[in-house]
Order: C-alpha cells, then structure tokens, then sequence
C-alpha cells in the first residue's frame, strides 16, 4: 500500500484551473468588452460580418451595439501588467455567428502599450466545447487546454507560449466505451 501512495506522490500534480467557460455557461464576472477589442475581433473574422448584422436587425439593437454580441473576462494572461481578455459570444443577446453544433468560438487577446496608447492582439482563437486557462506559466503566458468532442471522443489539448505563439503541446484522447473510458494520447 505505501508503494502505491508513494507512487502517486511522484506523478506530477495537475495544473489548477483559472478560468473555465463551456458552450452554455456563463462567465463570473463578465463584462462587455471594450471597443477596441470588439473591432479587433470583427476586422478578423469578416465572413461573420453579414450574419452579425442580421443579428443587430432582428434585436433592434444599432450597429455600434455589436459588442453586446459578445462576453469576456478581464484576466492576466501574462505578467505585463495590463489587462488582458477571453472573449467569447455572449448567450445573451444570442446570435448564431459565433456559435455550432455544441461548440463556441472564443479569442484569448492580450493588450500591449505602442505610443502611450493601448492596443490588442489575438494571440490565440479558436472554436470548441470548452477551454481553460491553467495556472501553469510558458515562456511568460498562462497554458491554455482547448476542449472538444464528438459522440465518442473528446479531445483536451494544452497550449503552451513558446516565446512568441501559442502551440500544441499535449493532446488527450478519452473514448467512450460500452465498458467506461479509454484514455490514450493523440498526435500534437
């Protein structure tokens, strides 16, 4: 018995978790988030555009109100100091621009001074079933783990800063089976 206790000592402990969101879950804490961050967000995805001006149609809502489409959380996402943000669609008002079959679209978004004034950056976005942010730190930023699944499968996959992007560097397979889940890695 101490074998097996001493054995589980030795595994490496699991990150702890700072942020969570799943596709129906709404954010503690959320805010609208600001100008600049909405208009980061729209010059990037532009193909969404025309169904988010659908969306402001149908609520009665005018164009500058495009950032009530979307929640976020101020979080830290590095050390630098300044606020950075996930942002996702909001549930409230809802619009299907952002949103699939059981997933969501988010942005992990940092600011950076340039000039004395503050600006953004998408420094990871993504679309899936659930993300994390961990509170374990690579090359400066917070590891993230993206979350998806199908019927069978779900896919946890971390993300780690490499001193200039986010990259892949752990996945996770769990596959549903009659007789409970099978765990094994996937390919990064």
């Amino acid at each position: 018995m101490s074998l097996i206790f001493a054995a589980l000592l030795a595994l490496p402990s699991p990150a702890q978790v700072l942020l969570s969101s799943t596709t129906e879950q709404d954010l503690d804490g959320k805010i609208e988030p600001p100008a600049g961050v909405v208009k980061l967000i729209m010059q990037d995805e532009r193909d969404d555009a025309a169904q988010l001006a659908e969306c402001l149609q149908e609520k009665g809502l005018r164009k500058n109100a495009i950032g009530q489409f979307f929640m976020a959380k101020a979080i830290q996402l590095n050390d630098d100091g300044l606020t950075d943000y996930f942002v996702r669609p909001a549930l409230e008002p809802y619009c299907s621009a952002f949103y699939g079959a059981h997933l969501f679209r988010y942005w992990f978004i940092t600011a950076y001074r340039k000039n004395g004034k503050i600006l953004y950056k998408i420094v990871l976005k993504g679309g899936g079933d659930g993300v994390r942010i961990l509170d374990k730190v690579s090359n400066g930023h917070h590891d993230l783990e993206l979350i998806g699944h199908n019927a069978v499968e779900e896919y946890t996959s971390t993300w780690s800063f490499d001193g200039k992007h986010y990259q892949n560097t752990r996945c996770r397979k769990r596959r549903f089976t009659a007789d409970g889940a099978e765990v094994s890695t996937c390919q990064v």
